[in-house]
């Protein structure tokens, strides 16, 4: 580390000395963003000297190269400016990483090349909420190695603002499915999704197979309308998820099977309504839920989203669930 280092990293733990170190070594090394700005005000400035020594040198020769020349330097000035930028984007990124460091956190298990394509996407990036994002994804790969594939920082990386509101969105309005339930509820903060998605009711008979009120096309009909409404209240309809899907954030597949959905940090259990608490096994029931699933891709990124979780959107869900699926929930 060199002697600008922003921090002492003794001060720090061990997850991020490690972190630190293993960035160092791939070329990303730490430094004060006012050394950033005096590194590159003098490399500037060191390039504007040496250009205009070579044009007074070059004074001689006909006009045009003199003019040339003189573009270079201008060039040279955007470089060393397009640096200077590119580093503190890196920095900052780096930096807000840190705190979300956990104890069991293993930089050292990160690729070198997830390292190289990480910060020739992040690098670019200079509003503050999106770097937000970006330390997210690198703290979490320091966590797990592997949690975030290069097609998903490609992804991130090709969308605008607008992209991550609509995306936000559609993740505060997913239903997801655990891999493992019980791994969530010892340990909230790590969980893998087996499917997440919005469960909107599409006019196809093979969407509403598992519905108990799709015997007639008027029943249909209503199921359609009714859960089209409950997004039309967020802003949300077809072409908003059409943009995702573009992205290949979403996927509109017709259905998957659901013991149980995760919400806002509760889980919740179909039972079957003739049942009675406390609920046994027995009581468990297993829904059919179709929509617009969310893609692996989707999936990684769920987790970095600052989801909203409007609670009105859980009453209207679940009243939807209720009476058309014919289950109640139990929370646990």
């Amino acid at each position: 580390m060199s002697d600008n280092s922003i921090m002492n990293i003794g001060d720090l733990a061990e997850p991020a000395k490690v972190l630190i170190e293993k960035l160092a070594d791939a070329g990303y090394v730490l430094y004060e963003p006012k050394h950033i700005i005096e590194v590159a005000k003098a490399k500037a400035e060191a390039a504007i000297i040496q250009a205009e020594a070579e044009i007074e040198i070059d004074k001689a020769k006909a006009k045009t190269e003199i003019e040339i020349t003189d573009l270079h330097r201008r060039a040279a000035q955007r470089s060393i400016a397009e640096q200077g930028q590119q580093q503190e984007s890196i920095e900052n990124t780096i930096i807000k990483a840190i705190p979300e460091l956990n104890e069991e956190a293993d930089p050292k298990a990160i690729e070198n090349d997830w390292i190289i394509k990480f910060f020739d996407k992040c690098r670019l990036v200079t509003d503050d909420q999106v770097q937000d994002l970006w330390a997210s994804i690198l703290a979490s790969e320091a966590n797990c190695a592997g949690s975030y594939s290069p097609k998903t920082l490609t992804t991130l990386a090709d969308m605008n603002q607008k992209d991550l509101i609509l995306f936000n969105t559609f993740c505060s309005l997913c239903v997801v499915a655990l891999e493992d339930p019980h791994a969530f509820l010892r340990s909230p903060s790590n969980f893998k999704i087996r499917d997440a998605r919005v469960p909107i009711i599409r006019d196809s008979i093979t969407d509403l197979v598992t519905l108990q009120n799709s015997s007639s096309h008027q029943s249909r009909e209503k199921l359609y309308q009714k859960s089209e409404s409950i997004y039309e209240k967020y802003d949300f309809g077809f072409n908003e998820f059409q943009l995702l899907s573009e992205h290949g954030l979403i996927q509109d597949e017709t259905h998957n099977k659901y013991p149980h959905f995760w919400y806002n940090n509760e889980i919740y259990i179909p039972i079957n309504p003739s049942a009675n608490p406390p609920f046994k096994t027995e009581d468990h029931q297993q829904i059919t839920i179709s929509g617009f699933r969310l893609s692996s891709v989707g999936r990684e990124l769920f987790h970095i989203t600052k989801r909203d979780n409007p609670p009105e959107y859980l009453e209207h869900l679940i009243d939807f669930l209720q009476e058309y699926y014919n289950v109640c929930s139990d929370i646990q």
